[in-house]
């Protein structure tokens, strides 16, 4: 159920006239394989979750290199755990209750929405797509970037609607999930009208990750013989290319880099684990042990990055490995406490943004080289699955956002 906004007046709601250009905004891997080669026009924005649907994570945008503050929000209601969608000089942000509209480089609120609250409290991130938003938490919502006059909803026949999974754009196609309905929804861009949907075994709780016509998500489930499956879908169709089974769960999103699908898995009773996946077949090309996480991995010029660890139940790192051989190449020490079940780091100008953890809150964010994984700078705030755009960044915590960088 859609309520109307409670704080700031915004144009009434009903069906808007809907846009007839289509647009992928799929960033296209932000530059095929590698970050800096093809960039699509969208420069230093960071429209959807982890960047794009392919969800990369590294930004062609410079990054600030001290801990700088350049603005705080009110306290807003943001969501810990969740990251942010920046476009058109906007942030839009995860509030449970609301979705709020933030000016980019003042913090001040321009719009906010009021919508049905997800039980669990998720911690799905809103995308930009086209001058749309879109917020999956009991229901999806597709609305004017601009104002946030709504244009569609979309409410699964069952389930809790999005739990800490959000919802994914690319070549007019929008998929979500129900979380405990266990289903994967693809539906029509420009419309909300369903395109086809996918069952799993178990909880759906990915962000979908997008590249070249194919999407892959996870499924998992408490106390079976196996604990998980990765799917890999036709994106037009529906129809399910390969599935591959793992031990623990993949309770969080895929990056997509060239033909492989980088995925981490959760372990509630030990250590998790990084998969390097063929995207043609599900070939297993590596797979390293780490701490247990849902951190969805950056991957980017030969590298991938990962953060992990639970607050109170294991070690909190960060991992660099080898993105051909799943060669370890640095990690950060266990008493550094750098890294967190609940985040995905970021990557700009040659720096990894990564939250300190504290199971359901932050402990400060840091920002690592990404040659050794050392410190450059830290701040004891901040932390959420940052986002990175037009040399400053993003985080949630305290229920605010933090910007750091220069206005």
């Amino acid at each position: 159920m859609i309520i109307m906004n409670k704080i700031y007046k915004i144009s009434a709601f009903g069906l808007a006239l809907l846009f007839t250009a289509t647009a992928s905004c799929a960033f296209e891997d932000i530059a095929g394989s590698e970050l800096g080669e093809g960039d699509d026009g969208d420069g230093d924005d960071w429209p959807q979750f982890h960047l794009g649907p392919d969800h990369i994570g590294a930004s062609p945008s410079t990054a600030p290199r001290t801990n700088q503050t350049a603005w705080v929000s009110e306290e807003i209601g943001a969501k810990a755990g969740s990251s942010l969608s920046i476009a058109e000089g906007k942030i839009f942000v995860n509030c449970n209750d609301f979705l709020v509209c933030l000016d980019e480089f003042t913090g001040d609120a321009i719009w906010n929405v009021s919508c049905e609250p997800n039980p669990y409290g998720s911690w799905s991130s809103p995308a930009y797509c086209d001058g749309k938003v879109f917020f999956s938490n009991y229901e999806t919502l597709c609305l004017n970037a601009k104002d946030g006059c709504m244009l569609w909803s979309f409410e699964p026949p069952s389930g809790l609607g999005a739990v800490n999974g959000g919802p994914v754009i690319a070549e007019g196609k929008v998929i979500v999930s129900d979380w405990d309905g266990r289903h994967y929804y693809c539906l029509d861009e420009e419309t909300g009208l369903e395109i086809w949907n996918f069952t799993v075994e178990g909880y759906a709780q990915s962000t979908p990750a997008i590249s070249d016509g194919r999407a892959i998500f996870g499924s998992w489930e408490w106390n079976s013989d196996c604990c998980g499956h990765i799917h890999c879908l036709n994106l037009t169709d529906g129809v399910e290319l390969w599935n591959r089974s793992t031990e623990n769960s993949p309770c969080g999103s895929a990056s997509i880099l060239g033909d492989v699908a980088y995925v981490t898995t959760f372990s509630f009773y030990g250590l998790g684990d990084v998969f390097a996946i063929s995207m043609q077949n599900g070939t297993i090309m590596w797979n390293e042990t780490i701490q247990r996480t849902d951190s969805t991995p950056i991957s980017n010029r030969g590298k991938v990055y990962v953060c992990s660890g639970v607050s109170g139940f294991s070690d909190l790192q960060t991992y660099c490995f080898d993105a051909s051989t799943g060669d370890l190449i640095w990690m950060t020490k266990p008493e550094e406490e750098i890294g967190d079940w609940m985040c995905s780091a970021a990557y700009a100008d040659d720096l990894i943004f990564v939250g300190k953890g504290g199971f359901d809150d932050y402990a400060g964010i840091c920002a690592l080289n990404a040659s050794d994984g050392k410190v450059v700078w830290q701040h004891p705030h901040g932390g959420s699955s940052p986002a990175i755009a037009d040399g400053m960044v993003f985080t949630v915590d305290d229920e605010k956002v933090y910007a750091f960088g220069e206005c």
